[in-house]
């Protein structure tokens, strides 16, 4: 016969035992989750995702995702589009264009409890405009610091009392502590080390315009190779003297040790996105160059983007604002980016 305290002790033990099972179960259950390695992220895709002309997202989906179905994620906009392959670990996150499409996207996937980041790395990778005076068409820019052109005070160029000053931006304060970031400087200056010697791919007649529009220039510097560089985001997409010396000015601003190379429209929000979940440590962004920041060959705001095409219109046809340059781009960026992503996988970054 069991006396009380006995048999007390034995339900007590029983409820331990449940209880280290429970927690056992919710262990279980939490590793079981995939875990994400890399998480890469383009900013659009044209058309298919593998197959036909690439966009930033192609040639990234045809080598770690291919045959990935979309994965439905929780509070994901309309823009935002995952894919995830859970043999090797890596998710590709198509966000949309601009500031907006990409913090959102990015803010879903990080905050939905569909998968392991604890361990991931973000690879973001895209297309710029460039600044001649210190990259070339083809280029691959390693961003190691990222300013905001759109925070702060924007004033038109015809509004300004010193008409000698081509800037048309005014700092502000209030917003630097999401106005800029710097990237990890050891992160940045490891992954370098790896990609700088990745040979690029250029095109005839995009030396020969940069030629036509930068006689100063030596022939050596319209060959691309990969770069470090600050880039400049802002919402709204720039051409011209003002826009190019504002983003030089901003970048001034900054104390940036490396020059303002690039303009583009979301590594702003991908870092402040980023930081959020205690990730702007592991981010790394490639950005490759397509445009000049300024016009060449005599173009204008009116015969550049009058006729309303949109971006992918232009760039699958021969034109004067990226001319044959985006399709090699596109391999320039995954061959670079390719490097880091590899490195990730097998554990040397």
């Amino acid at each position: 016969m069991i006396d009380q305290n006995s048999a007390l002790i034995a339900v007590m033990l029983c409820l331990t035992c449940l209880g280290a099972c429970a927690k056992q179960d919710s262990r279980s259950a939490s590793d079981s989750k995939p875990a994400l390695k890399v998480i890469i992220i383009p900013k659009f895709e044209i058309k298919k995702m593998a197959g036909d002309f690439p966009g930033e997202a192609q040639f990234f989906y045809e080598k770690y995702c291919t045959g990935c179905g979309e994965v439905e994620v929780p509070h994901m906009p309309p823009t935002g589009h995952f894919f995830m392959n859970e043999e090797n670990g890596v998710g590709i996150l198509v966000t949309g264009a601009s500031k907006a499409a990409a913090s959102l996207s990015l803010m879903a996937l990080l905050s939905s409890d569909l998968f392991d980041y604890s361990d991931a790395y973000l690879v973001s990778v895209g297309c710029s405009g460039g600044n001649m005076s210190c990259c070339t068409l083809g280029d691959v820019i390693l961003v190691t610091e990222v300013c905001d052109v759109d925070l702060g005070h924007r004033v038109d160029a015809h509004e300004r009392t010193n008409s000698g000053s081509h800037v048309m931006w005014f700092p502000d304060n209030s917003f630097a502590d999401y106005e800029f970031k710097a990237l990890d400087a050891d992160l940045c200056s490891k992954v370098y080390e790896m990609v700088k010697g990745v040979p690029l791919r250029t095109t005839e007649k995009s030396r020969e315009a940069l030629k036509n529009n930068y006689p100063d220039m030596n022939e050596a510097d319209f060959i691309p190779s990969v770069k470090k560089g600050t880039s400049v985001s802002g919402d709204n997409y720039w051409k011209g003297t003002y826009g190019h010396a504002t983003a030089e000015f901003i970048a001034e601003y900054y104390e940036c040790p490396d020059p303002y190379s690039v303009s583009e429209m979301e590594e702003m929000a991908i870092a402040n996105a980023a930081e959020c979940f205690d990730m702007l440590g592991r981010l790394i962004s490639f950005r490759v160059i397509v445009n000049s920041d300024l016009f060449m060959d005599g173009e204008t705001p009116e015969s550049t983007w009058g006729d309303q095409r949109s971006f992918s219109e232009r760039v699958e046809k021969d034109n004067s604002e990226t001319m044959d340059i985006f399709e090699p781009a596109m391999h320039n960026l995954f061959d670079t980016a390719s490097v880091a992503i590899e490195a990730i996988l097998a554990g040397n970054i």
